[in-house]
């Protein structure tokens, strides 16, 4: 997988970055931010409905289903002790001629986004700390 990383910008926002891409990531006025762009609980919850959305299309596209698009709206849920996504309500729209019969398979697609599987199977997270260059 490509290097992504993360830096500080002048109005401190983060840019994330990743193969020439760039995703600015903010808090909102409110929380001491300038609203510059999405929190990162929002991109996480982002990149799960993404996840999804890209496996349900797949599936979709290779069965014919066209008439109407996929699209996924997402509801986070926030807990406490400690401060955490405690849950996610995902609404994935299917085109219209995707019959009753095949839900349940695009239900099981969907729910193998490896967005999706990395959340129900946490990943090992180690941190190497070091002093800044700047």
């Amino acid at each position: 997988m490509d290097l992504i990383t993360v830096t500080r910008k002048p109005g401190g926002e983060f840019a994330i970055r990743v193969r020439g891409h760039e995703v600015i990531c903010d808090v909102s006025a409110k929380e001491g931010g300038r609203d510059a762009g999405p929190t990162p609980v929002e991109l996480l919850a982002g990149a799960l409905g993404a996840c999804v959305a890209v496996m349900s299309q797949r599936y979709c596209g290779t069965h014919g289903y066209k008439d109407g698009e996929v699209a996924v709206s997402l509801t986070v849920e926030m807990a406490d002790n400690p401060k955490r996504v405690g849950g996610v309500v995902i609404d994935l729209e299917v085109p219209r001629d995707v019959p009753e019969s095949r839900m349940e398979a695009i239900r099981r697609v969907a729910d193998l986004c490896p967005v999706h599987a990395t959340l129900r199977n946490p990943p090992r997270v180690d941190f190497d700390i070091v002093l800044s260059d700047n």
